[in-house]
């Protein structure tokens, strides 16, 4: 046989991998920016770790979340905070149609309880936020939960510090926020597998987006905002050993 019609026989194989053939993932959600969904190839990876860095707390992380977390609350699942560094502003989550009564706040002691915790609500199948500012978790306790993530059908969320990018990790996807300057904010890819580490994209952000941002740092006794009637207030904090997941 022609060594042409031997290369179109190989070619024309499903088990055949070509270069630059990558497509719209079906295994993601949507993150609610079309610029966003186009760069990760569909949105965030489902039943999988997605780390967030950035060189300081309250520069667009939320921000960037919010349309997932508006979705999965709107369907009645719940969304775990583990060890936020701050307590979330409940009016502005209110603001963004995100159900308060589905947001739990849970605080750990130590890095033993925090790997329980995040565990046990990845198990449970319910939305994880996880900040890993308290406690350094090695590759090995990683993998774990990147191997439990694989059986919830939500994305996993773990907000890491910027040091944390020159360690190996098992995350899918490994994104660093390099900022919000003049209602721009550059995302840059440290690890995902169909783009090649350093690939960087600029998301233009409304103003109001700009105002949640900075809305994530305020305590949670500040005023409501005028439009705003009734008591904002979200689930008590419990500890691990509390946890129904």
């Amino acid at each position: 046989m022609p060594e042409k019609s031997l290369l179109n026989n190989l070619l024309s194989r499903q088990d055949t991998w070509k270069g630059h053939q990558y497509h719209l993932s079906k295994n993601s959600i949507s993150t609610g920016n079309d610029h966003i969904d186009k760069f990760l190839l569909g949105g965030w990876p489902l039943s999988a770790i997605t780390e967030v860095s950035a060189r300081q707390n309250g520069i667009g992380e939320l921000s960037l979340l919010l349309p997932v977390l508006k979705h999965y609350t709107n369907k009645g699942k719940l969304c775990v905070w583990l060890d936020p560094p701050y307590e979330p502003y409940a009016p502005c989550l209110a603001d963004a149609e995100i159900l308060l009564d589905k947001i739990l706040i849970v605080r750990s002691k130590n890095t033993k309880e925090w790997l329980w915790a995040a565990e046990q609500i990845i198990q449970g199948n319910a939305l994880l936020f996880a900040w890993t500012h308290q406690i350094n978790p090695n590759y090995t306790a990683l993998r774990k939960l990147q191997l439990a993530a694989t059986d919830n059908l939500s994305p996993t969320f773990l907000f890491r510090e910027i040091s944390s990018i020159k360690v190996p990790s098992p995350a899918s996807l490994r994104i660093e926020i390099e900022g919000v300057r003049t209602n721009i904010m550059s995302l840059l890819i440290h690890k995902f597998k169909w783009k090649v580490p350093g690939t960087r994209i600029r998301i233009n952000l409304s103003n109001k987006l700009l105002e949640r941002t900075l809305l994530n740092k305020l305590p949670v006794n500040i005023s409501p905002p005028k439009q705003y009637k009734g008591t904002f207030s979200l689930p008590a904090t419990v500890k691990p050993q509390h946890l129904n997941a």
